[in-house]
């Protein structure tokens, strides 16, 4: 008796390590919903979305049928799909907090219901209940000509004060419209611009995509047009940037693209120049500093 007992806990634990080393490893060789990533930066607000993204693989009917309707789903697979706000936004015009949430949405034929969840460190499964989640709001699917075999988040059109979040799979789309708070721009005064103006020797750090140089040049601040301003050229590969100066904070600008003397585009909080000044009020060096913090350029004044 005691030997079939021994024999049957072998047979047992030799099917159970088989069985582990076989999931371990083929889960090793292949994921079915590889993870993602993707962000958009909009007037300096940064929208970052982590999913992970089943595939259609011959199944015919997928919203209804593999997202079933009646049901709560997160949009992905394995842990609940995240999506993370730098500032405050509005999703078809309902105001969201920065932060970053589990994304959710109901499903019922025509027409769905997105939610928001605080909570954004959870499993796909239970989901929350809608009612309860902060955040919630229909959005109406519609169909496209074509055809996403993965699922797909994406962002189809940016503009200066928004841009379109797109979640897209096999031929349904859902298109939602993202407003950032736009960055207010002040023009810096004759008097507060003089103590920038002058001549600098600028150490140039290859920053991809901001530069594709590293080096020494010389750039000149201006006022002109009631703008702090600068031509930089800081090629090779681009163009001589037309640069207005916005102030952030007390000696702290963000710069502006002007074309044709008109405001472009904004860089918002994704570039500052912080200059220091010296015992007489005017400014003396700077530093160009990226959203990482990372130094992209620094200066000193030469005249």
């Amino acid at each position: 008796m005691r030997r079939d007992l021994i024999r049957t806990f072998s047979i047992t634990l030799g099917i159970f390590i088989f069985s582990t080393f076989t999931v371990t490893h083929s889960s090793a060789q292949i994921a079915a919903s590889e993870f993602s990533t993707i962000s958009q930066s909009v007037d300096g607000t940064v929208i970052s979305i982590e999913y992970s993204r089943p595939s259609r693989r011959g199944r015919d009917t997928l919203f209804g049928g593999v997202m079933a309707y009646g049901q709560v789903i997160t949009p992905g697979a394995n842990m609940a799909t995240t999506i993370e706000f730098s500032n405050n936004v509005k999703i078809d015009g309902n105001a969201i907090p920065a932060g970053k949430y589990s994304v959710w949405i109901a499903f019922e034929e025509g027409q769905w219901e997105f939610a928001l969840d605080e909570t954004w460190q959870r499993f796909h499964g239970p989901h929350p209940v809608l009612d309860d989640t902060e955040y919630h709001f229909p959005v109406t699917p519609h169909e496209v000509s074509l055809e996403m075999e993965t699922l797909t988040f994406h962002f189809p059109t940016v503009s200066t004060d928004g841009t379109i979040l797109r979640l897209h799979w096999g031929t349904t789309a859902i298109d939602m419209n993202i407003e950032v708070e736009p960055t207010p721009l002040v023009n810096v005064t004759a008097d507060e611009a003089v103590k920038y103006v002058g001549k600098y020797s600028v150490e140039v750090n290859e920053s991809p995509p901001w530069t594709m140089f590293s080096g020494t040049i010389d750039i000149e601040l201006t006022y002109e047009n009631e703008f702090l301003h600068s031509v930089m050229n800081i090629g090779p590969y681009t163009d001589p940037h037309d640069l207005a100066f916005f102030p952030k904070a007390d000696q702290v600008f963000f710069p502006v693209m002007l074309m044709d003397g008109v405001i472009a585009q904004t860089f918002g909080g994704l570039l500052l120049f912080e200059f220091k000044m010296d015992n007489s009020g005017y400014a003396e060096t700077f530093e160009a500093r990226l959203a990482d913090d990372s130094l992209l350029m620094s200066g000193t004044r030469i005249e």
